[in-house]
């Protein structure tokens, strides 16, 4: 008989007041710690090495589904045919949340880079979700809806060229998502640097909210404690840096809760202060 190699569940819930947060694993890719700058490799290793997961590094992709009981919204969609195999459980992840495609009322994209916009297409460049809006940010979609820049290196070239295929396929449901205030209990977070106009979400009911930061850290046990590190796939790894300290900085003031993309599944804790950098505490799965 077969030793069982697979999760048993993809998905995960968490009330913000009246509202139900799902995160849907997407699934993981390996990333070498080349990926970083900005610290050195020996520290980077030395971080890793403590935190006790495996090497190379994974990073886990996300997305999350919220119920709003007015809406069905879906925050990025994962890589999709994007993403050569790294990711691609989307609709595995929401079939075991009780969801089909077909329930999405509206999909909230927060950048458009190929993790995050890929599952609105299928392999043969077909809309996914034919019946939902895509709100995108609306610097988001003029940036990577533009020209490819002329100096623009070999990533970010297909960076460019898989939102042009993207935005080709789904351009008719797309929306420019202008200013802040986006939907009854939603409220856009310009988090700039990873992306020109990268965005997260507060996600607010009740007596309760959660910020929605995306991709704020993408290898946790390196850029919790030193938040200077950058990532290969951050535009302005500078503005990057310094929104990434900030908003770190804020939520552990004030100890909102946060949910990232990149962030171990289910991706939904805290963050705290720790000397000189931050440490992250995982919220705790109840049933």
């Amino acid at each position: 008989m077969p030793v069982t190699t697979q999760q048993p569940a993809n998905a995960h819930r968490l009330a913000i007041g009246d509202f139900t947060l799902t995160t849907l694993i997407d699934g993981q890719f390996e990333a070498g710690f080349g990926l970083l700058s900005n610290i050195d490799e020996t520290e980077a290793k030395r971080l890793h090495d403590a935190s006790r997961r495996p090497t190379p590094p994974r990073i886990t992709l996300n997305a999350y589904l919220l119920e709003t009981g007015q809406e069905t919204i879906l925050i990025d969609t994962g890589f999709g045919p994007l993403g050569g195999g790294a990711g691609g459980r989307l609709f595995e992840s929401l079939a075991d949340a009780g969801h089909a495609p077909d329930d999405i009322d509206t999909v909230l994209i927060t950048h458009m880079h190929p993790d995050h916009i890929g599952g609105l297409v299928d392999a043969n460049d077909q809309p996914t979700m034919p019946r939902a809006r895509v709100l995108v940010p609306a610097g988001e979609l003029d940036y990577w809806g533009g020209a490819i820049p002329a100096d623009a290196d070999d990533a970010q070239t297909q960076q460019f060229e898989a939102a042009h295929r993207v935005i080709a396929a789904v351009g008719s449901q797309i929306q420019h998502l202008e200013g802040n205030a986006v939907l009854p209990g939603i409220t856009r977070v310009p988090l700039p640097g990873h992306t020109p106009d990268h965005s997260g979400y507060r996600i607010a009911s009740g007596n309760a909210q959660l910020l929605l930061w995306t991709d704020i850290v993408h290898l946790p046990s390196i850029q919790f404690p030193n938040p200077e590190a950058t990532v290969a796939f951050d535009s302005d790894a500078a503005q990057a840096a310094e929104t990434r300290r900030r908003i770190m900085s804020e939520v552990a003031e004030s100890r909102e809760p946060v949910a990232g993309h990149h962030l171990d599944f289910p991706g939904v804790g805290y963050v705290v202060a720790d000397g000189a950098g931050f440490r992250w505490l995982p919220h705790v799965w109840t049933p």
